[in-house]
């Protein structure tokens, strides 16, 4: 299964992580797209919208460009949250589809357990608790854009049943837990079907 040479890939890694935690899915998904690239930032220390702009304007860069085809786009946990709010403010002509892994969609629980002791020092966390004021649960879902969520089977972060969106397309549940279902095989094999197809491969359960 192959994807057309001209279209181009964004990972985003998650809170707390590095963009070296999506290495292996960027390798096993490289020679499927003409571009590949693993977008890192300082997920701790900045709230969400600073990355959301940033990875606007990276999308806006990306349709700009007469040698890209389509814009495909792999999140984990609040990777997904920083693409929902690029894409509220801009929805490139190219964009293709979008695989979201353990998205923290209608916020997390273990978010707000830390927040009042962390949240002071890393904004993020206050922003994906499941407050009555958080920032997660008041951005509308994307609409237009097909999505597949992946979510983890022993997630102790994002409960399954917080991945899931109105506007979702596909939705199937992995082994492993919140980080390491971004390292398994059958992660990329499925993340590689929807982004080609738009669907995920029949008999996951």
């Amino acid at each position: 299964m192959s994807a057309p040479s001209r279209d181009a890939l964004i990972l985003i890694h998650g809170l707390g992580a590095h963009w070296l935690v999506m290495s292996p899915l960027a390798r096993r998904l490289q020679g499927q797209f003409g571009q590949v690239m693993n977008w890192g930032y300082s997920s701790l220390w900045s709230r969400i919208e600073f990355h959301g702009r940033h990875m606007a304007d990276q999308l806006q860069t990306l349709d700009n460009d007469p040698a890209i085809e389509r814009i495909h786009l792999v999140t984990h946990s609040m990777g997904g949250i920083i693409a929902r709010l690029a894409l509220s403010t801009l929805i490139p002509k190219k964009m293709g589809r979008m695989v979201m892994l353990a998205p923290p969609n209608s916020v997390s629980h273990m978010a707000r357990w830390f927040s009042p002791v962390l949240g002071r020092i890393f904004p993020p966390l206050a922003q994906l608790s499941d407050g009555p004021q958080s920032f997660v649960a008041s951005l509308p879902p994307p609409s237009d854009l097909e999505i597949g969520i992946i979510a983890a089977r022993h997630d102790f972060l994002v409960a399954e049943p917080r991945t899931h969106l109105p506007t979702e397309k596909e939705h199937i549940i992995l082994p492993g837990m919140h980080s390491s279902v971004v390292w398994r095989q059958e992660t990329a094999e499925q993340v590689a079907a929807f982004l080609t197809s738009g669907t995920f491969r029949r008999g996951t359960k």
